[in-house]
């Protein structure tokens, strides 16, 4: 299994992330933990960045985040043209990370401005899942 079950089809397959598609399928959001320095990162990362490690360990993330900014997206790569328009947010979550998702289309547009609370979810489309900015239960 690859990254062909993440969201809609347009991202090459990472087989060494693909354990986001299972945690995503059960409802958990997870970053992964560099087990050489302790850097946690959203998306995960197969990789450290900053010491060049390769073992990673997975978190549960919890999705509290705040608005950063925000765009309209009105023409899109072709994998997701069938969906325009849709609004994706920058927001950060804890630990200073930082997440670039679609925001649920139960919020409307007016609604949105810097600081406003969100959660980071996990979401079922169709055969696929991804991750999503909603509106805190």
């Amino acid at each position: 299994m690859g990254f062909e079950k993440f969201g809609q089809s347009g991202y090459l397959s990472q087989t060494k992330v693909t354990p986001l598609i299972s945690y995503l399928e059960k409802g958990v959001v997870v970053g992964t933990r560099c087990k050489n320095c302790r850097k946690l990162y959203f998306p995960p990362r197969a990789d450290c960045p900053d010491c060049r490690k390769s073992e990673v360990e997975w978190v549960p993330i919890d999705g509290k985040a705040k608005l950063i900014t925000f765009t309209q997206v009105y023409f899109a790569p072709p994998a997701f043209e069938q969906s325009t328009p849709y609004i994706l947010g920058l927001a950060e979550l804890d630990h200073g990370l930082r997440v670039f998702a679609p925001i649920s289309r139960d919020i409307d547009l007016k609604e949105l401005k810097p600081d406003l609370e969100l959660v980071l979810k996990p979401k079922q489309a169709g055969e696929g899942v991804f991750y999503q900015l909603e509106k805190p239960a």
